[in-house]
């Protein structure tokens, strides 16, 4: 039976200035059904979803919209100042005689994190939340609309496997009720699950339409980036390389208790857990981000004070933030000096900055990571959130590190990215970097590490090596599950 169309886009092209980025794109959308869309990083699928929701006027076809659409973007859309209980009804709001009706509000909040199998108080900041929760609260907002096209770019970058097996949930119960889903994702397994059909783009072009039925990961991993696919992540390197470049001796932080362990040169260590569970909190009291209460940190085998970002660096430490457009980067700056921005002094002389070694070093970054971007001065709002990520690595090297911690590296990354990304953490591994590897994504862990330590509220539950190192084992260890 023919399933209601609330969505028809018709040959649709979309254009930046003079810079055409969607070409030809055709398709129909029915009640009740899940299309995925796959491509990688500057394929076009954030500029299809702008146009889709009226945010871009396309530059040729046609867009037939029969129901509301509401959309989850890629990057957060919160007002930070305001409560868990008031962001998902902006511009929608609940009032009584004109005047906001903070308690219904509260409760019908309160209602959609139960559906969604979160706890998280409707009182709180929208700014003092983790960014797992602040994806939570993105759904939520979405899901409580009464559109009949709801679309999620990037939906689950930063939920564990629980959380996204929630979300999923809520995706079944959505579509039942006849909702139709848009959902683009770099996770493979999750589009090929999840979706009915999947559409591929590349180079702003659709390449086709797939039952997802009639895919694997690979052959869509192929589809999108039009080559054969041959590996995903490199050889592993032995976790015992050389000397013992950073090392924690009970360490305790806000969210962080009692942890010790030790990196050498050269290795890559990951660090797994459900998302709260202190894997960041970890990361940023390492890094001078957030207060150690007690314990010692110990780098090249010498105790050091880190009250800062300065001091971590001071130390060869760089920490890649697991929140890229938050504290990461600076999105109206342009990309030559988001990548220089940590490491500035390194380009002034007598107080004058050199702009000419500024831009000759973000060519070479540009060059080396294969940027997507007009040039130097292109300001980093405009890059995909792949591109983006690169600039922010890109940032973190630039201050010649000797440790390397890497907060979710991969988040919203396509496969063809990951792979330059897992590359140049394996290279820089080889080069006697010692590398901490933070991930949500239990493939990647598996993947890129040979141990694996596993945190549990904010203690460390165990370490996963040899035999030990599967998802289940490390599932267990995470959610004290035994």
């Amino acid at each position: 039976m023919n399933k209601e169309i609330l969505l028809k886009v018709e040959n649709l092209g979309c254009a930046y200035g003079n810079v055409r980025v969607l070409s030809g794109i055709s398709f129909a959308l029915g009640a009740g059904s899940v299309l995925g869309i796959a491509g990688e990083n500057g394929a076009g699928k954030s500029t299809l979803v702008k146009a889709i929701c009226n945010l871009l006027k396309p530059v040729s076809g046609n867009i037939e919209r029969h129901t509301r659409i509401a959309a989850i973007h890629q990057e957060f859309n919160l007002a930070p100042d305001l409560t868990v209980a008031e962001n998902p009804f902006l511009g929608n709001e609940i009032s009584c005689a004109g005047v906001m009706d903070l308690k219904k509000m509260r409760s019908a909040a309160q209602r959609l994190f139960e559906q969604l199998g979160v706890e998280i108080s409707p009182d709180l900041s929208v700014s003092s939340l983790t960014v797992a929760e602040k994806q939570m609260v993105e759904i939520a907002k979405a899901a409580g609309t009464d559109a009949g096209v709801l679309i999620m770019d990037e939906p689950t970058t930063v939920l564990n496997q629980v959380e996204t097996a929630r979300l999923f949930k809520l995706i079944h119960g959505l579509t039942a009720k006849g909702t139709a889903i848009i959902y683009i994702s770099h996770k493979l397994d999750e589009v090929l699950e999840l979706c009915d059909n999947i559409m591929v783009l590349r180079d702003g072009e659709m390449k086709g339409i797939y039952p997802a039925s009639s895919l694997n990961t690979r052959q869509l991993a192929e589809k999108m980036v039009g080559r054969e696919l041959t590996r995903i992540f490199p050889e592993k390197i032995s976790q015992h390389q050389g000397e013992i470049k950073l090392e924690l001796r009970n360490v305790c932080a806000a969210g962080v208790h009692d942890i010790s362990f030790s990196l050498r040169a050269g290795s890559i260590l990951g660090v797994a857990g459900l998302n709260g569970a202190g894997r960041s909190e970890l990361a940023e009291t390492i890094a001078g981000v957030r207060k150690l209460h007690s314990g010692t940190i110990l780098v090249n085998g010498k105790a050091v004070n880190i009250h800062s970002a300065a001091d971590a660096m001071k130390h060869g430490i760089a920490f890649l933030t697991e929140d890229r457009q938050g504290s990461g980067l600076l999105l109206e700056f342009p990309v030559d000096l988001n990548m220089t921005l940590a490491s500035l002094k390194k380009y002034a002389y007598v107080n004058i900055v050199k702009s000419n070694a500024i831009r000759s070093k973000a060519l070479k970054y540009i060059k080396s990571f294969a940027l997507k971007c007009s040039g130097t001065e292109e300001k980093v709002k405009n890059l995909s959130g792949g591109n983006q990520q690169k600039v922010a690595i890109a940032k973190c090297l630039d201050s010649d590190p000797e440790i390397f911690i890497f907060d979710e590296p991969t988040r919203g990354v396509d496969v063809g990215a990951r792979r330059e990304i897992y590359d140049f953490v394996h290279d820089l591994a080889q080069k006697g970097c010692a590398c901490l590897l933070i991930s949500s994504d239990l493939e990647e862990l598996l993947g890129m590490c040979g141990t694996v330590m596993i945190i549990r509220d904010g203690h460390l539950a165990g370490i996963a090596s040899g035999t030990e190192l599967t998802e289940q084992y490390i599932i267990r260890k995470a959610t004290g599950v035994e």
